[in-house]
C-alpha cells in the first residue's frame, strides 16, 4: 500500500471548502459528486471489472483506494453482501464541515451503482468522525 496521499486529499478537500463557501454546502455537495464521479470512472473504467460481481467490486475498490494510500478491508464478500471497511480517515480536515452521511455519499453511491448495479444499495454502520476506530460501509442487494 503506498503511503497516506496527503496532496491528492487537500486538493480534494480544498475544493470541496471552497465549493461549501462561494455557492453553500447543497451546492458542493452537488458539484462535488459530479467530481469525484468522473474521477472514479475513468479510474475504474481502466481497472476492467464485471458489473455487478461482488469480488470484482472488493478488488477493483481496494487496488484503487490503496493507490491513493487508503487503507481499507473487506471483512465480508458474499454474493448479496459486502463489508467495505475504511480504516484511513481520507478526508479528516472536513470533520465538522459536513455530516460524514453527506460527504461518504458524494463517493459510495456511485461506487455501489456503477460498480455493482441499480439494485444494490448501502448504509453506514460505524464512522470514524464518530470516535469509531474504522468505518463500515454496509452494501447489499435491495429485496425485489
Amino acid at each position: 500500500m503506498e503511503k497516506y496521499n496527503t496532496a491528492f486529499f487537500t486538493l480534494y478537500t480544498n475544493l470541496f471548502k471552497i465549493l461549501k463557501e462561494e455557492f453553500g454546502e447543497e451546492k458542493a455537495l452537488e458539484v462535488f459528486t459530479q467530481i469525484m464521479e468522473r474521477g472514479l470512472k475513468s479510474a475504474y473504467d481502466s481497472m476492467g471489472f464485471e458489473k455487478g460481481s461482488t469480488k470484482d467490486f472488493a478488488k477493483v475498490l481496494k487496488a484503487r483506494d490503496e493507490s491513493v494510500g487508503l487503507k481499507v478491508s473487506f471483512p465480508m464478500v458474499t454474493k448479496n453482501k459486502v463489508v467495505y471497511r475504511f480504516h484511513t480517515n481520507a478526508f479528516p480536515n472536513l470533520k465538522g464541515e459536513v455530516s460524514p452521511e453527506k460527504l461518504d455519499a458524494t463517493f459510495m453511491r456511485f461506487k455501489v451503482n456503477y460498480l455493482l448495479g441499480d439494485d444494490w444499495g448501502y448504509k453506514t454502520t460505524n464512522h470514524i468522525w464518530r470516535g469509531g476506530r474504522f468505518t463500515d460501509h454496509i452494501i447489499e442487494r435491495r429485496k425485489k
